[in-house]
């Protein structure tokens, strides 16, 4: 292999790092901070905090029975388009939230964020990584991907918790609305 081969493999690998660390730090970060909007959306909407609760168990469980077969699909098709829906799935899902007017659209929304983290959150963005770095470095590689799916609470939570604090609640969901949209381009770079 020549030294610009190398070069190029090793480029390549290192946006497809950070392409799947982006992905994955806002796709965790945002359903880690998804509890913020409990005290406004249920005055807002006159839901329950149960209604709330219920809504976010079925993005889990949708999120738990949808990994498997999403998984099938980008082994036989590729992990980009499945990463690529998952983000789009991702956007349409906080776009119904911040049209919510009910439990029903809260509930249709949570399940599109169950899919979305399927598809873009730690199992597929893990492969990309690995199949990205050589033999030797895939542990330490993988642990820095995997560090950075904290990064998206971490910077998340204060930006939306000041978000929610001056303005109406689907502000917030409009800031969840672009930065699900941002994980397109993400999802695109890190299946190639």
């Amino acid at each position: 292999m020549t030294t610009a081969t190398t070069t190029a493999t090793r480029a390549n690998a290192l946006h497809i790092l950070i392409a799947a660390s982006v992905m994955m730090s806002l796709a965790m970060g945002m359903r880690q901070c998804l509890g913020l909007f409990l005290p406004p959306m249920t005055q807002a909407l006159a839901m329950s905090a149960s209604d709330f609760t219920f809504a976010i168990a079925v993005q889990n469980i949708v999120w738990g029975l949808a990994q498997a077969p999403l998984g099938a699909v980008a082994d036989r098709w590729g992990l980009r388009p499945v990463m690529v829906l998952g983000a789009m799935a991702y956007v349409a899902a906080v776009a119904v939230m911040t049209a919510t007017t009910g439990v029903g659209m809260f509930v249709l929304a949570q399940a599109f964020v169950g899919i979305g983290i399927a598809c873009t959150g730690s199992s597929l963005a893990m492969t990309a990584t690995a199949r990205a770095a050589s033999p030797e470095r895939r542990s330490v590689v993988l642990g820095i991907v995997g560090a950075f799916s904290s990064v998206g609470t971490l910077v998340i939570a204060p930006v939306l918790q000041a978000l929610l604090g001056v303005w109406d609640w689907r502000w917030g969901a409009v800031l969840f609305v672009i930065l699900a949209a941002a994980m397109v381009p993400a999802a695109m770079i890190t299946g190639r």
